[in-house]
């Protein structure tokens, strides 16, 4: 089991660079749209692909995010407890979030798939295939659903991978 952590972990840091790839050419997008408008250029559907490139940058940082813990998460209740009834509180909340973020990868994927199969295109003067854009964002709601049914699983076969405090040791959900 810890070998396929360890290379759904690889995965999803590799998901987390392409993000931070996306976030750097979002920042090219922004200041050629600025440059364009300082020296009267047409900046063609710029704004348009700054928002494509940002729903993608967020979209694949978010298994890679979730599985450091980067996650802002209320965990009053958590840290309330201790052993078993920690385990079981992490397992219901980990259940439910599974299933709210397979709901979410399952509409994204089938989202571009529609688009791709009507061929919907942008109402921006560009006119880009709307497929185009949403597949990124699909592939990141499908990562994210990917990690958190693998945290779930873990905390129902290996707990200790996800709760290394109650152990004294860190493990490998430090990406």
């Amino acid at each position: 089991m810890r070998s396929i952590s360890s290379f759904l972990d690889h995965i999803y840091r590799f998901s987390g660079v392409l993000s931070g790839g996306a976030l750097v050419f979002l920042c090219v997008l922004v200041l050629y749209s600025i440059v364009a408008r300082l020296f009267g250029f047409f900046a063609g559907g710029a704004t348009d692909f700054a928002g494509y490139v940002m729903a993608t940058s967020t979209f694949l940082a978010l298994a890679y995010t979730f599985r450091g813990n980067g996650h802002i998460r209320v965990q009053l209740l958590i840290q309330a407890t201790t052993g078993g009834r920690r385990r079981v509180i992490e397992i219901l909340c980990l259940a439910v979030m599974s299933a709210a973020t397979v709901f979410v990868a399952y509409y994204m994927s089938n989202l571009a798939l529609e688009s791709y199969e009507f061929g919907e295109r942008s109402e921006g003067a560009d006119a880009v295939l709307l497929w185009i854009p949403q597949t990124p964002v699909a592939i990141g709601a499908v990562l994210l659903a990917v990690a958190v049914v693998h945290t779930l699983l873990l905390a129902l076969f290996d707990y200790d991978a996800i709760n290394p405090e109650e152990q004294g040791k860190e493990g490998p959900n430090e990406i």
